[in-house]
């Protein structure tokens, strides 16, 4: 099986890392005369405008992005709900004019702001919404119909047997020229570090609402790319969210449809596109074939290996809040996020770190893993943390404590990793996310790929959401990928990053989002 060559997956790895030459050697510039346009637009296709009169999510924050599930009594999963999880999950939340065009900004963060990543949602027990195959078009808030009828037991002889049961399964699909335009051959990352983000959103407001939902990473791809009708070498579907799960339904149900191929007319994106092979040779390299291969790959189990003793101090976690630190309701929090531009270069305070690696690392529901496991271990300098020596740490999640690897100012390193942006030497704290990437790709295959990288941008969107929830403010980076590794050795020396975040309190005061169909 080709997903089992994993040289595919190590060698686009090396191929894409930033090093010091690297940057300041390439030739690459960004052509705005041909930037993407962030919108996905289908052409003679029916829509469904979405209610917008859904409510905002109103449970505590910190709990929701934690995965606590409000109480599931009497919750309800009609299209005034679907209408919200799609809102606070990737609708638009900021309008801007600039260079006298008009900008929007998005529920979650997108790396460049970009927004490669696009929903579909395939239904079949949403009150209020014919089942269908529908794409979120955020900027008329509606869904354009794609298939009319019930698709969802072929979704879930695709993929997981969860979907057939659920009200909806939100697929997440990347547009791969969106982000290649600035990004180029790297981007490939970003489509599950930008998916991941918006997937923190989808989990917490589900929470929030009391139902529940996973993330599902093992489908068969080219069927679902059917599905959702996507163009081969420019579109893949990345992963799939069911919400709202129910009793897993039976196989020998009714009979399963034949999902006929599908040609829709989408708007060019810009005058003209370059081509990364890598991307789709690696994207090729990690697909599953069939529901037989599907079943294998969701059952490696992946040896969970301990981390080594620390030979510093260590730091319990702390989490006692400040009073009045609190933004409180899940939705107020998703409204003011956005990406820090400037921290204020003044301490944080120790329990909210804790609070934020708590919440950001706390149990996902994957179907990959098992039941607390994950891929992602967190690493961290402390360049302003009150309570917490100035330093270079690792967080052990089993054990709730913060571990000194080595002690000293770490500013100018702290912005020296993240490509030498004085952003992030600023930050108070900045996290590193880093997994054993060799051992997960032995286990998962070339696969084991993605959803390493997938599990660090869910993590950073929780970090995100945490830093709001406390006042404070986040910033996701790009990083030199060898300087991480060694700055971080020997502790660190069989792992590579995937994602950064700089956490600290902002030199400004932003305004909030609004909720903006209406502007559209």
């Amino acid at each position: 099986m080709k997903n089992r060559a994993i040289t595919v997956a190590l060698r686009y790895h090396q191929a894409t890392k930033h090093s010091e030459i690297g940057v300041r050697t390439s030739a690459h510039y960004l052509d705005w005369e041909n930037r993407p346009y962030p919108f996905k637009i289908y052409e003679g296709l029916p829509s469904t405008p979405l209610p917008r009169d859904f409510q905002r999510p109103q449970a505590d924050a910190l709990s929701s992005v934690g995965g606590v599930k409000q109480d599931a009594e009497g919750a309800r999963f009609g299209v005034k709900e679907l209408a919200g999880l799609l809102f606070f999950s990737a609708g638009l939340t900021r309008r801007f004019r600039h260079g006298g065009e008009i900008h929007y900004m998005r529920a979650a963060s997108a790396t460049g702001a970009l927004y490669p990543i696009e929903l579909y949602v395939v239904s079949g027990g949403v009150e209020g919404l014919r089942a269908g195959v529908y794409h979120f078009d955020p900027l008329d808030f509606s869904l354009v119909q794609l298939r009319a009828g019930d698709y969802r037991a072929e979704l879930a002889g695709m993929s997981d047997e969860t979907v057939s049961s659920a009200p909806a399964t939100v697929v997440f699909s990347s547009f791969a020229w969106k982000n290649a335009w600035k990004y180029q051959a790297r981007s490939y990352r970003h489509w599950f570090w930008d998916g991941g983000v918006i997937a923190a959103n989808l989990l917490a407001v589900s929470a929030s609402m009391g139902l529940d939902a996973r993330v599902v990473a093992g489908f068969v791809d080219r069927s679902v790319n059917e599905l959702l009708g996507l163009s081969d070498n420019k579109e893949a579907a990345v992963f799939l969210m069911p919400v709202g799960l129910g009793p897993a339904s039976p196989e020998d149900g009714p009979p399963k449809k034949i999902v006929d191929r599908i040609e829709l007319r989408v708007r060019p994106l810009s005058r003209g596109e370059t081509e990364y092979p890598e991307i789709w040779q690696l994207h090729r390299a990690s697909s599953l074939s069939d529901r037989n291969e599907v079943r294998d790959w969701v059952e490696s189990r992946m040896v969970q290996h301990q981390n080594v003793d620390p030979s510093g101090a260590v730091f319990p976690v702390d989490l006692k809040e400040a009073d009045g630190s609190r933004l409180g309701k899940l939705g107020d929090v998703i409204l003011q996020r956005g990406s820090t531009r400037r921290f204020a270069r003044v301490p944080v305070g120790f329990s909210q770190l804790s609070s934020i690696l708590r919440a950001s690392t706390a149990g996902l529901p994957l179907d990959y893993l098992p039941a607390g496991e994950r891929l992602i271990d967190v690493y961290l300098l402390a360049n302003a943390v009150e309570g917490l020596p100035t330093g270079s740490y690792f967080f052990n999640r089993d054990r709730e404590r913060v571990e000194q690897l080595k002690e000293g100012e770490t500013k100018r390193m702290s912005a020296y990793l993240c490509l030498e942006q004085p952003l992030f030497g600023d930050a108070s704290a900045m996290l590193f996310l880093m997994t054993r990437l060799q051992e997960v790709l032995e286990r998962f295959g070339n696969r084991g790929y993605r959803v390493a990288q997938l599990e660090g941008g869910i993590v950073a969107g929780r970090i995100y959401l945490s830093a709001y929830a406390l006042g404070l403010g986040a910033s996701g980076t790009t990083f030199y990928d060898d300087a991480v590794t060694e700055f971080f050795s020997p502790h660190a020396k069989d792992k590579s990053t995937m994602i950064a975040v700089g956490i600290g309190i902002p030199a400004y005061k932003a305004r909030p989002g609004k909720v903006l169909p209406q502007f559209s």
